[in-house]
């Protein structure tokens, strides 16, 4: 899915960075541009996020393709 339409960034992307550092929507902004134009992609960043952090992903055993997720839920 693709979460920030100005830059073209998928959900993929965010949960990639998640993985490896990236804990807010700064963090992405900085690290891919997602979330630094229009903002209208904020709170579905925000959301995948805090999946990705509840989930608690290990990038050293699991490929951000190869787990399941469960739909995001945005301004919920």
């Amino acid at each position: 899915m693709i979460v920030c339409q100005c830059l073209a960034t998928n959900e993929a992307t965010i949960r990639h960075f998640a993985t490896h550092g990236a804990v807010t929507v700064a963090d992405i902004g900085r690290v891919c541009g997602a979330g630094t134009d229009c903002g209208s992609c904020l709170m579905t960043i925000r959301a995948v996020l805090d999946q990705c952090r509840d989930v608690e992903l290990d990038p050293a055993h699991h490929t951000v393709h190869s787990i399941a997720f469960d739909p995001i839920a945005v301004g919920t």
